[in-house]
């Protein structure tokens, strides 16, 4: 993780490198991990752990109103990526991450965290409408509000970026309808 963050991404990270941070000789990796792959896929689960409790923690705060639960975990998304945004960064410009076979939901902290927001979304969203997708479409404009924002801090003359709360609202309401 500390060479990711270092390196910025995983193209100039090599396993001399891991082992030689780690005091080990190169051959003491395969020990653990089959290739530099199954390493990187360690390390995002261990990010996306950390996302994940994030987002639970967001939504464990308010308990009983969905959609407080569901603007809670975008506030929680957004203040991750700002207060993690190195971790960020390595978690979704890591190449490499989603190799291997698929695993079961309980084996994989990805498909957990987003598990955590289709569930909030499911409690929101009227059974005409497929929660997973809608949480999808939560999730990208979240992301890409944080990632933009990260590389543009200004659209342009005369034009600024929505706060997060109004950011998070227009995307509710843009998504799931005018709040009640």
């Amino acid at each position: 993780m500390e060479l990711l963050l270092e390196h910025g991404n995983s193209d100039k990270l090599s396993i001399r490198g891991v082992t030689s941070r780690a005091g080990v000789s190169p051959t003491a990796l395969y020990l653990h991990f089959a290739d530099k792959d199954e390493l990187l896929r360690a390390v995002c689960d261990d990010a996306f752990a950390e996302l994940g409790t994030f987002l639970t923690e967001a939504a464990a705060s308010r308990d009983g109103d969905p959609r407080a639960q569901l603007e809670a975990m975008g506030a929680a998304y957004i203040a991750f990526a700002r207060q993690r945004s190195a971790l960020y960064r390595v978690l979704f410009g890591t190449t490499g991450r989603q190799s291997g076979t698929p695993r079961p939901l309980e084996e994989d902290p990805g498909e957990q965290a987003l598990q955590v927001l289709v569930e909030a979304t499911a409690r929101c969203v009227g059974e005409d409408r497929d929660p997973v997708e809608v949480a999808i479409q939560l999730w990208t404009g979240l992301h890409g509000f944080v990632s933009l924002r990260s590389v543009v801090p200004e659209i342009g003359p005369g034009r600024k970026w929505p706060s997060d709360e109004d950011f998070l609202r227009g995307l509710l309401e843009d998504h799931l309808g005018q709040s009640r």
